[in-house]
């Protein structure tokens, strides 16, 4: 628990032993048709194999959409790949997949079965997975969800337990914060490549001059992310300058304060219904679908 990367890594390892695994991604499904994915791989990229975690818009007629929608396995073999070959590629381009598995992963969320992610393992070979390696994925998939969901659940009680303090905060973790979770993970791998470049035996130039350039590289690295935070970004200031001065002054009040419409309403003096007009611009301005997406794109702007 807590090592993600090793836990999807296994999850792959897993199926690998019982099919043929060429390639194997999870995402999760966020606001504004997006996926992040966390975790891809490909098995004929060379020797790195690892494919870098990115985020990813879908559409309404792909693959992804079709998990979110129908809540059940998607197979190759249901429609010639013609689903799967809709979405976005990932890994080695040259080649396409023969064979597929995509499976929804589902959590319990205020009583209720909801689809948060899926997962997906391909081959260069036809006709190489059966219902079995359905249900077995699905399985596993079982296995994952609920160690992300001990996860989360222990997140809960320890903010339950926490001495409440001015300021604390329930949602998800700000930019702030995932920077500074990133650049600790920065200087951790600095140090240890750093314990590299001592160890390596006197007269390796060439070997010397790579791992110095590695070391460049995460420097550089630590410096790039740490600036994410120091300004906000002009796409940033681009969304705000969309917004009129009463619709700035009313995102700013849902982002900073979580109010209502009708507590909004009374501190603006306005109708609540003139308000959800006001949000319904707000939103669509910013590319949002909930009102907690607003706090997202504005934080840069807070005090």
């Amino acid at each position: 628990m807590g090592n993600h990367h090793a836990l999807f890594d296994y999850w792959r390892f897993a199926m690998s032993t019982i099919c043929s695994v060429d390639a194997f991604y999870v995402g999760f499904y966020r606001e504004g048709r997006r996926i992040v994915y966390p975790y891809t791989f490909d098995d004929t990229i060379a020797i790195k194999r690892y494919v870098p975690p990115e985020v990813s818009g879908y559409g309404p007629k792909g693959q992804a959409a079709w998990i979110l929608k129908h809540k059940r396995p998607y197979t190759y073999a249901s429609d010639n790949g013609l689903l799967l070959h809709h979405g976005v590629s990932f890994g080695d381009a040259q080649r396409v997949s023969a064979d597929a598995i995509t499976i929804p992963m589902s959590d319990t969320r205020d009583g209720e079965r909801v689809v948060i992610g899926l997962a997906s393992i391909q081959t260069y070979r036809s006709n190489a997975y059966t219902d079995e390696h359905v249900r077995a994925f699905e399985w596993t998939a079982r296995s994952v969800a609920t160690v992300l969901a001990r996860e989360r659940e222990d997140d809960l009680n320890r903010e339950e337990l926490a001495v409440p303090s001015e300021g604390s905060k329930t949602e998800q973790p700000s930019v702030v914060e995932v920077v500074q979770d990133v650049s600790a993970i920065l200087v951790d791998l600095h140090s240890r490549i750093c314990a590299l470049e001592e160890a390596i035996p006197i007269g390796e130039r060439e070997l010397v001059r790579q791992v110095r350039e590695l070391r460049y590289e995460c420097e550089r690295g630590q410096t790039e992310t740490m600036d994410i935070i120091a300004r906000p970004s002009a796409r940033a200031e681009n969304l705000l300058n969309s917004l009129s001065s009463k619709e700035r002054e009313i995102a700013f009040l849902i982002a900073r304060g979580g109010m209502t419409n009708k507590e909004i309403a009374a501190r603006v003096f306005v109708t609540e219904s003139t308000i959800k007009g006001h949000v319904s611009r707000i939103l669509r301005k910013l590319g949002v679908e909930q009102r907690s997406g607003i706090a997202a794109k504005l934080e840069h702007f807070f005090d």
